[in-house]
C-alpha cells in the first residue's frame, strides 16, 4: 500500500485522500486501502464520501454502516446509481474477489449484477468485414491477371 507524505498527511488531507484515490484505478481489490481513504473522508467531515469507499472495504462497525447507509440513501438506494458512485479499480466486477463484510453489503443493497456489467465485454467478431477484404483481395488478384495476359 502506497505511504502518504508524513507532511502532505498532517497538513492536508484532502491531498492525501487524492493521493491515495489515485492509486486505486491500476491497482487491484485493496480494502484496506478503501477503508484508509474512508478514515481520511471521516476526518474531513465527509460521512457520504467515508461510505462510498467503506462500502466495498473489509471495515466493520457502527460508524461504518452509518457513512454506508449515508452514501445509500445519497444515491437514494437506488443500486444502479450506487454502482456509479462506487470507486473503479481492476476487476472491480469480480464481486467473489471481495471481502465477506464487502459482499454483505453488496448483497444487502443489490449490487451484485450492476457491478457485473463492469466487466469488460469481448468486442463481436467483424467477420462480415473478413469477407468484404477477401473478396476484394481476390478481385485484385483477378484483374491484375486480366492485365498481365492482355499485356501479352
Amino acid at each position: 500500500m502506497p505511504d502518504t507524505k508524513p507532511e502532505t498527511a498532517r497538513v492536508d488531507p484532502a491531498a492525501t485522500r487524492r493521493r491515495l484515490v489515485s492509486f486505486l484505478g491500476s491497482q487491484g481489490y485493496k480494502p484496506d486501502l478503501l477503508a484508509r481513504i474512508a478514515r481520511i473522508s471521516v476526518e474531513l467531515n465527509e460521512t457520504v464520501q467515508a461510505g462510498r469507499y467503506w462500502l466495498l472495504s473489509d471495515a466493520t462497525g457502527p460508524d461504518v454502516d452509518a457513512a454506508v447507509e449515508a452514501f445509500a440513501e445519497s444515491c437514494q438506494r437506488m443500486p444502479r446509481l450506487m454502482v456509479s458512485e462506487l470507486p473503479r479499480f481492476s476487476r472491480d466486477w469480480d464481486v467473489v474477489a471481495y471481502a465477506a463484510p464487502a459482499r454483505a453489503r453488496i448483497e444487502k443493497y443489490g449490487l451484485a449484477a450492476d457491478l457485473a456489467r463492469r466487466a469488460p465485454r469481448k468486442p463481436p467478431r467483424k467477420r462480415h468485414t473478413t469477407v468484404i477484404a477477401l473478396l476484394g483481395l481476390g478481385a485484385l488478384f483477378l484483374f491484375a491477371a486480366l492485365l498481365i495476359l492482355l499485356r501479352r
